[in-house]
Parts: C-alpha cells; sequence; structure tokens
C-alpha cells in the first residue's frame, strides 16, 4: 500500500512540474506580447505627436492665406452682392392628391 501511495505521490508531482513548466511558458510568451505591444503603443503616440505638429505647421492662418492668394482668384465682397432675406423665394411644397372618401374606397373592395 504505501508503494501506491508514493508512486501516486511521484505522479502528481510529475503533473504538478509538467503543468507549471506548461504555465511558465506561456506567461512568458504573453509578457513577450504585452511588451511588444507597448512598443507598438508607444511609436503610435510618436507618430500622433509629429502629426499632430505637422497639422500646427500646415494649419497657420498666415500661410493659409498666402496659398488662398496664390491659387484662389477669390476678391472681397461688394456691397452690391448682398441681397435681402425677403427676395430669396419661398420654397414650394410639393403636391400631395387629395385623399379619397371612405365610402368610394369601400365600394371597391
Amino acid at each position: 500500500m504505501s508503494r501506491f501511495v508514493t508512486l501516486l505521490w511521484i505522479l502528481i508531482a510529475g503533473i504538478g512540474a509538467l503543468a507549471l513548466y506548461q504555465i511558465k511558458h506561456e506567461v512568458i510568451a504573453q509578457e513577450r506580447e504585452l511588451a511588444r505591444l507597448n512598443r507598438a503603443i508607444v511609436q503610435e503616440q510618436e507618430s500622433i505627436h509629429v502629426l499632430r505638429a505637422e497639422w500646427s505647421l500646415v494649419n497657420q492662418p498666415k500661410r493659409l492665406q498666402a496659398l488662398a492668394e496664390r491659387h484662389l482668384d477669390l476678391q472681397p465682397m461688394k456691397p452690391g452682392q448682398f441681397g435681402r432675406v425677403d427676395a430669396v423665394p419661398a420654397a414650394q411644397q410639393p403636391q400631395v392628391p387629395p385623399a379619397q372618401p371612405r365610402a368610394i374606397a369601400q365600394e371597391r373592395r
């Protein structure tokens, strides 16, 4: 009986050691993946920082004004270009056909 119990404990210890070995390697793989993801996050944050700096440079009002003057033929508005709101024609409502009376609709059934 004591040999059986001893063999049983050796078997349990072996299974525990194999399970611990497997878990250890899974944890190492997960730590590597976490480190890779953290590096990717830092790289993306740096890219966002660079893009924001480039956007603020490209979106400067003086630069936009110079580009508009160079590429667009815009002129200041003249007073004659303004109109009155009451001069704008009202939008026409779509014509809806009149509904048929119920008596006629019931006769058709």
